[in-house]
């Protein structure tokens, strides 16, 4: 049997005529300005949409929303009459924070490193009644997060969304739809694989700063009587999925060798806790792995290239465990920026095997841009755009689960497909087949997937 879902309050239209739909905070970092690139872009060809851009100095913001509209030209995309705002607010202001949430219904938080400078956005909407959206991967702060907010959040109504980013959306997305598909096949999900790849990218400023803040004893410490991230019953299934056998060595998957992805301490987690909402019992394994290259039979079917990166992943490591030069690198990174690469993309295939191994599903999924900054933005739009179709006032669909829930599990029951239709319309490419006990692969139409309970 599948797990049963938790009982959680609906989450309830933001009250008042409010001026804005999305409002961007953090709009002048490199994350911030691609998930105000993707809103503004968004908004260009839907009607009644107002988008806000925020942040501490008014003149960076102007600047951003001018190289935003530029780009935008560039692609042939007319943004020029797209009705943006600029509204200034600092986390260390309360009220300003407070004015900001009030005044959109859907407000997406960019302002990283999240322990140091998230909780300002997190309370505003609480308090203001707008739906909030982050991009961050910090699984200790978002627990923090649900300790000191959850409970007043899911009596206001709002819905608080982290991790929709790269941290988390594909990995949670590519687990919904094949174990979903397998469910709607009459089968139970029993193993789960998850096969990432990018084009181009590099790492984030604030991605970095967040790791080494973890490394400095900055990150947020977990208090007694602090609620746990995901039930106990999963405990077994993100211990054998982050083991450290499971995590470095080499591992043959989907038809080719993989190495360790850095995030599955970020996606293991979060599909934890999804899982429950969604659906899916504890008894399924997760594999969750990175792909080096393309495989051939030069390369040993990617075995050498994967090899070559698990010596890297280490010597790195080695490195950031003393101070000398975590102190160097965090010297380096004030100077350092990234802006990310429009023309990346994010590949992921998604693979689960029924738990009597007779019938699989499959997804294939590739994303705009690159992972840390254009496809995140991608995601995190693509989550907001969502957010408000279905908690908009008069919307017919229903209400998403108030509190503090990771994207696919937020948003899985309000429309079918709902939020495939925004990642496609925004670039996504989403396919999904099933191999029936019966043989013959079937391909099944992504937004038609939904849980039978």
């Amino acid at each position: 049997m599948v797990s049963s879902r938790a009982a959680y309050a609906s989450a309830v239209t933001p009250p008042g005529n409010r001026p804005h739909s999305i409002a961007v905070f953090g709009c002048t970092g490199n994350a911030g300005r691609a998930v105000a690139y993707h809103a503004i872009k968004s908004s260009a060809s839907k009607q009644n949409i107002s988008i806000a851009l925020s942040g501490r100095n008014r003149d960076k913001v102007e600047k951003v929303l001018q190289s935003i509209h530029d780009e935008l030209r560039s692609e042939g995309v007319k943004s020029d009459d797209a009705n943006v705002e600029v509204i200034i607010a600092d986390a260390s202001d309360e009220q300003s924070m407070l004015n900001l949430a009030k005044s959109t219904n859907i407000l997406i938080s960019c302002a990283g490193p999240y322990g140091r400078y998230g909780e300002a956005a997190v309370k505003a909407c609480v308090e203001g009644g707008a739906h909030y959206v982050d991009i961050t991967g910090e699984v200790d702060w978002v627990e923090r997060m649900i300790s000191d907010y959850g409970a007043k959040a899911e009596e206001a109504g709002v819905v608080l969304c982290p991790f929709s980013g790269y941290d988390c959306v594909p990995a949670e997305l590519g687990m919904w739809l094949v174990g979903t598909a397998l469910e709607m096949d009459d089968a139970k999900m029993g193993q789960l694989a998850l096969n990432f790849r990018g084009k181009g990218g590099g790492f984030p400023r604030g991605t970095l700063e967040t790791v080494l803040d973890g490394l400095d004893g900055k990150g947020t410490p977990r208090r007694e009587g602090d609620p746990r991230f995901y039930p106990k019953e999963y405990r077994g299934t993100a211990k054998a999925a982050t083991s450290l056998s499971q995590w470095v060595l080499p591992k043959y998957q989907l038809g080719q060798f993989t190495g360790p992805n850095v995030m599955s301490a970020i996606n293991v987690p979060v599909l934890c806790r999804a899982a429950p909402t969604l659906g899916f019992s504890s008894d399924f394994t997760i594999s969750d792995k990175s792909v080096v290259g393309r495989p051939t039979l030069l390369n040993g079917y990617g075995l050498f290239p994967v090899q070559m990166y698990i010596a890297a992943l280490v010597m790195g490591g080695i490195a950031l465990v003393l101070p000398p030069f975590r102190g160097l690198f965090r010297g380096k990174l004030k100077t350092y920026s990234y802006n990310g690469d429009p023309s990346g993309k994010v590949f992921l295939d998604a693979q689960g095997i029924a738990t009597n191994k007779k019938s699989s599903a499959m997804a294939k999924c590739v994303f705009p841009g690159d992972a840390g900054i254009y496809a995140t933005g991608l995601f995190a739009v693509s989550v907001a755009n969502s957010l408000q179709e279905a908690t908009t006032a008069g919307s017919q669909y229903s209400m998403p689960p108030a509190g503090f829930h990771s994207p696919v599990a937020a948003l899985h029951g309000c429309r079918q497909g709902l939020l495939v239709d925004n990642l496609r319309a925004l670039g996504a490419d989403i396919r999904v087949e099933v191999v029936p006990e019966k043989g013959g692969a079937k391909e099944v139409d992504a937004t038609k997937l939904r849980s039978k309970l």
